[in-house]
């Protein structure tokens, strides 16, 4: 997921460097496509669309064309992979409209062993995690697994698409999945986490500058 006001951050905080150098939504691109995600939809707003669209090096992206049928969905490649962008017009609606709009470019048998809904604003999360989850979710490819870490809801979220797509379909406003899994306590699986990879986002200028030091 990319796609946001970042009102707390100010400006384009997708845009914001890192320590190291990357690009905060440079490395969340590193970092997912180098998992066994397949494929890896990223949602996006208007705003960042267009930034990506004139400059595509900044994002190690070499290639960016339209998906055939699709309503502003594009086939993408980069130095680590390919994938698809989604942008999303209704994105002033929360990321609930977001999940939607990742949802429609993909195939029907692509959801089927399950929808992983992870965020772009994780700096410490790594594609050894995402694998993890997702092997752990494989093992009985039902229900929502959820990561939690010091009784804190988590990133990546993975769920059966096909056991509540509708009300996958039916969310709103800016509560993503939470929802669901509130509403049906018996289908999470919750898997207790180490690491606070999996909850600590960037919301400002000031959890960028914590990073210092730390190894990304």
């Amino acid at each position: 997921m990319a796609s946001g006001l970042s009102t707390r951050f100010g400006s384009e905080k997708l845009l914001a460097h890192l320590p190291t150098g990357e690009r905060l939504l440079e490395r969340s691109l590193r970092i997912h496509l180098q998992s066994t995600i397949s494929p890896l939809v990223i949602v996006v707003s208007p705003n960042l669309a267009k930034i990506i669209s004139k400059d595509m090096e900044f994002l190690s992206i070499s290639r960016l064309r339209p998906m055939k049928g699709g309503n502003l969905w594009y086939n993408f490649e980069s130095r680590w992979g390919k994938g698809r962008l989604a942008v999303n017009e209704n994105f002033q609606q929360g990321i609930s409209s977001s999940i939607q709009k990742g949802v429609l470019c993909l195939k029907d048998e692509e959801k089927d062993k399950g929808l992983l809904v992870s965020l772009a604003d994780l700096p410490l999360l790594k594609s050894k995690e995402i694998d993890f989850f997702i092997n752990k979710f494989l093992m009985n490819p039902e229900g929502i697994l959820l990561p939690v870490y010091n009784h804190l809801p988590g990133h990546p979220v993975i769920i059966d698409f096909k056991q509540f797509k509708d009300d996958i379909i039916n969310i709103t406003g800016d509560v993503g999945l939470r929802v669901i899994v509130k509403k049906n306590p018996g289908a999470v699986k919750e898997v207790p986490w180490q690491s606070n990879s999996v909850t600590w986002d960037i919301d400002n200028t000031e959890d960028l500058e914590k990073l210092e030091g730390l190894k990304l």
